[in-house]
């Protein structure tokens, strides 16, 4: 008898979970939410104008862009000017070794999602950086460096929807630059979303 009675409390529990399942199978509905989900925009832009120092006299400076100072000739010129919303070109004319040349803009945001630049993309070369530092450029194609340029600025620095961020980097054209002829190179930003930025 004490065996029956043992026997019957598994079964009620069994009954109660089996009878619990049905109700909620008999309850259950399928509910359908129609609606937009809008994304963000990420954008980054050059804001005009792009400044430049040769304005007269030209600048000089060593090796490694130290010891900057002005000349008493005017000889050599440069422009820089947006030719993209994420890109600069720059043109060296009539330069000679150790000619200086400082770049300084603005980058906009002009999405609504914040971001950090993650690298910037020299041209021609393809010639990447992801954090301060120097890098060279070879302008005409003979495997020699004609210039060295200073990024010194901007990267993983977040900016939020119309804010902007001042930039500059430096030049110097080296002793292999072709003499006479105009130099001409790129630099383009690339920007990620503020969370998908990965230091270097």
């Amino acid at each position: 008898m004490q065996n029956k009675k043992l026997m019957v409390i598994p079964m009620l529990l069994v009954f109660a979970l089996v009878l619990t399942g049905f109700a909620y199978a008999h309850w259950e509905k399928i509910i359908t939410i129609n609606g937009t989900v809008n994304t963000g925009t990420l954008c980054a832009e050059f804001v005009p104008t792009v400044t430049t120092t040769d304005h007269g006299n030209d600048w000089t400076c060593d090796e490694g862009l130290i010891n900057v100072r002005q000349l008493t000739k005017d000889v050599g010129s440069s422009s820089a000017e947006i030719v993209a919303p994420d890109k600069i070109e720059v043109k060296l004319i009539n330069v000679y070794p150790c000619y200086y040349e400082h770049i300084s803009f603005w980058v906009h945001n002009c999405g609504n999602i914040p971001w950090k630049i993650q690298k910037v993309i020299f041209n021609p070369g393809e010639v990447e950086i992801g954090k301060p530092g120097y890098l060279t450029l070879d302008l005409n194609g003979d495997k020699k460096a004609d210039v060295e340029i200073y990024w010194g600025n901007g990267f993983g620095v977040q900016r939020e929807y119309c804010e902007k961020l001042d930039i500059s980097f430096e030049i110097h054209v080296l002793e292999d630059a072709p003499q006479g002829e105009p130099l001409t190179f790129t630099a383009g930003i690339v920007v990620v979303n503020w969370n998908e930025y990965v230091p270097p």
